[in-house]
Parts: C-alpha cells; structure tokens; sequence
C-alpha cells in the first residue's frame, strides 16, 4: 500500500504514533497486532511480539508480511480475508473461534477478537487468544461426560448432587422416576426424605449422618424401598451409593451419588431365600420319608435283608422318580399323566389301560411325590400277587370334579384275592401319603381283583 493508501491511518501521525500503537500492542502477551486485506491475501501491517513468535519470526520481522509468505494456505487466507471484509464492511467487532493448521500438521484452536482501526481506511486490529488446551480439554469432558451417560444407561444409574448448605438437591430424570417425583420442581433434603419408604428411613439417615461425620472417608451405601409404588403398586427398592466431599475445616459441603431400581434383585433375593427355606423343609420330609420308608420295609422283612434290600431300594426310586418329575417343573406343579407315567416306569406298559380327560390335571410337589409312591407301591404289588404276576391287567381311570382329583385303580385277571390278614406298608402308605393332604382312599379287596379309589385336591391353576 503506497502513501496515498496511508492518509487518514495511524501512521500520519509519525513515528511517535507507531511507537504508541507498538507499544500497546506489546502490552499483551496474547497474539496482537494489526492487518489489512488485499485482493488475495492479507497483510501484517504491525504485529507483537507474540505475534511473531507464533509465525516462527524475531521481533519486528512480520510486518509487511502476507498470509502466504508465511505458508498459510489458500483456504486459510480465503477464511480469514471473509472475516477482516466483514469487519471492515459492518463497522462492528466480531469475536471468533476457529481452527489453525500449522505448516507442521500440528493443530490448533484460537479465540480472536477483530476489530475495525479507528481513522485507519481497510486496516483491522487483532487480538488473538490459543484456547489449544481449554480446547482440548472441553473436548475431552465432552467425551467423558458421554462415556459416563454411557455407562448410567448401560447401567440404569440415576445421579444426584445435594448442597449441603443451600439444601438443594439436583436430581436426574431416572432418579425422580426412582422416588416418584415429577419431571420438574425444586427438591431439598425433606422432599427426599418424604420420598423413602416410612420404614426403611431411620436406617438410611443413620448411615447419612454418619456420613457427613466423616466415616469411611464420607462413604456410604444404602438400600431402601421409596414411595414410587404407591399404596397399590409393588414396592421400588433403590440402592444408593454416595459421598461426601469436606471443606478445609472437615465441614460437609457437597454430596454426590447414584441410584439405581434393584426391585428385581430384591424380589430375586426374597424368592431365593423362600426357595431355600422351601428346601430346607423338603429335606427334613424327605429324610423323614426314608426313614419311615426303612422302618416300615424292615418290619415286612425282619429276617429276609435281600428282600428288604429289594423292597426299599424300590421304594426309594420311587420317591426319586417323584423328585425328578418336581425338579423338572421347578417344584411348583405336576401334571396327573406324568406322575402316572413317572410311578409305572419301572414296569410293562401293556399291563395297564390308562383313560382320563386331555385337560391338565395338576397336583401339587408334595401330592404328586405322594402319589408317584403310592401308585408305584399299588403297582409292586399288582406284580408280585395281583393282576400282573400273570396275564391280567390293570385300568387306571380318572376324572376332575372342581378342583378335585378322582382316580380308580382296578385290577382284573390275576389269581383269586383275599383280604390281607394284616396292614402292610403299602396299604398304610397309600392311606398316610394321600390324606395327610385332603385326599381320601378306599382299598378293597374282592375276589376278581384289587381296587383302590382316591380323591385328591389338584394345584390352584
């Protein structure tokens, strides 16, 4: 820019005037100085120190100096010519935030202020601030502010803060859904303690005061149950881990946590412990069952060990064929046919006529082991004096009459029968087993075969 261009700027006023203006712009440590733009390019008319510095040049050196004498590309300069044009058009200041390629291929990022010279025709004043690091380090809590909405989601993780001295809480949406507070309003400590189940508060403030007192470095976790299910709704178990951040005198200031829903863990827990406590009393009856067992086996066979032998160990497989069949429906229910099936499996499947209605008919664990017993006992018995120590048969026929069982076992075609003279195990299991549970039992004993009938109460469906 010749003379003619100079008239009006800063530099009419002499070298006294660039002396002020360089001396001002040296004041700053941030990047500073003064450009104009030409047709293609722009031009330093007066930079900084920083200035020339940040270009890799000594003190004084950039003037005169274009955007492409110092390697700034075609882009850059186009970018930058905008701005200064923009400037200079409008009047107005504008502050920017861009990034810079350097020369290098090292990246950077920059705040800078562009404002028009007073006096000066086509000349702007820059300041310019390297926000690389603040830069950087936004990006980075960007980054781990997703990863942790990441992992809360993944996790099902409400977060809250509480101001300790302000008695403020700030809750997240997951959390208020937690406590059953609605989307929006303001909380403090009384909202959240109205919001924890009336019974499980006392312990949950035991742990917060201790807490705030310093324990386990200001720590705690806490489980309870709030007030999100109402008073027809099943409960809402939350555990909440949290902390407390101390003043330099040890006095609480800030608390942070999460919270997270574990009403399934909870109801989990509650069935595990009620599965083993149902365990534990099938074990003692199960114990109890195998001593009776052994007991009424060795009186039928005091002085005969192979036949108590034969006689038990049949006996127990029974039972153990009735516990499988429970095991593979998780000891809720059995159906009639399968304990049928289950209680003959040890014996010909052409000795028996089975007919009963295609509807389930379902019994309960305890029934169903019982009557896997008592069936397969009636049919041990069949083998060894009845119907199927020879060519006869046996029919088991059933019906449901409401929520009762009714079954029919009736032997034809064996030897001729009479009544026992005595009460064998088999007789005193059928009867037990069956009404220690509501179900009745008729034996009889005419001579063309044996015949038992039984009611049962079947499982609710």
């Amino acid at each position: 820019m010749g003379d003619e261009g100079r008239k009006g700027d800063w530099r009419s006023a002499g070298a006294g005037g660039e002396a002020l203006l360089q001396a001002m712009l040296d004041a700053t440590s941030m990047l500073a100085g003064v450009v104009e733009p030409l047709d293609d390019d722009y031009r330093f008319v007066m930079a900084n120190r920083g200035a020339c510095e940040f270009y890799g040049s000594a003190n004084g050196t950039l003037n005169g100096r274009t955007g492409r004498d110092l390697g700034v590309t075609a882009e850059q300069i186009s970018g930058r010519l905008e701005v200064l044009r923009r400037v200079l058009r409008t009047g107005a200041p504008e502050t920017i935030e861009y990034s810079f390629r350097f020369p290098s291929g090292r990246q950077g990022w920059f705040l800078g202020t562009f404002t028009p010279l007073a006096e000066a025709a086509g000349q702007v004043v820059f300041i310019i601030i390297d926000i690389t690091q603040q830069h950087v380090a936004q990006v980075e809590a960007e980054r781990q502010g997703a990863r942790l909405t990441l992992a809360l989601n993944a996790t099902e993780l409400g977060l809250w803060e509480y101001d300790v001295a302000a008695d403020r809480v700030d809750w997240d949406a997951r959390t208020r859904r937690q406590f059953g507070l609605p989307p929006e309003g303001d909380i403090n400590y009384a909202t959240y303690a109205a919001a924890v189940h009336v019974e499980d508060f006392p312990a949950t403030r035991v742990a917060y005061e201790a807490a705030l007192a310093g324990e386990n470095d200001g720590h705690y976790v806490v489980e309870h149950r709030t007030t999100a299910g109402g008073d027809g709704g099943s409960a809402v178990w939350v555990r909440g881990a949290s902390r407390v951040s101390f003043d330099s005198q040890g006095r609480p200031v800030h608390v942070i946590g999460t919270s997270q829903d574990i009403s399934a863990q909870v109801a989990a827990r509650e069935r595990q412990d009620l599965l083993l406590a149902e365990l534990n009393h099938r074990v003692k009856n199960n114990l109890a069952a195998v001593q009776a067992i052994a007991s009424q086996t060795m009186r039928g066979a005091p002085d005969d060990p192979v036949a108590f032998r034969s006689a038990f160990d049949s006996r127990i497989q029974s039972l153990a064929r009735g516990h499988d069949l429970l095991t593979r429906n998780v000891w809720e229910a059995a159906d009639l046919r399968d304990v049928i099936e289950a209680a003959l499996a040890p014996f010909a499947a052409e000795g028996f006529e089975i007919d009963g209605p295609d509807a389930p008919a379902p019994l309960g664990p305890e029934m169903a082991v019982n009557l896997v017993m008592v069936l397969n006992e009636l049919a041990t018995n069949a083998a060894k004096y009845g119907a199927l120590s020879g060519a006869g048969r046996v029919s088991i026929v059933w019906g449901v009459h409401g929520e009762r069982l009714a079954l029919h076992w009736r032997e034809r075609g064996g030897p001729p029968v009479t009544p026992p003279q005595r009460t064998g195990f088999g007789t005193r299991l059928t009867l037990s087993a069956l009404q220690a549970y509501g179900g009745t039992v008729e034996l009889v004993f005419p001579p063309e075969g044996a015949e038992c009938r039984m009611t049962a109460l079947l499982a609710r469906r």
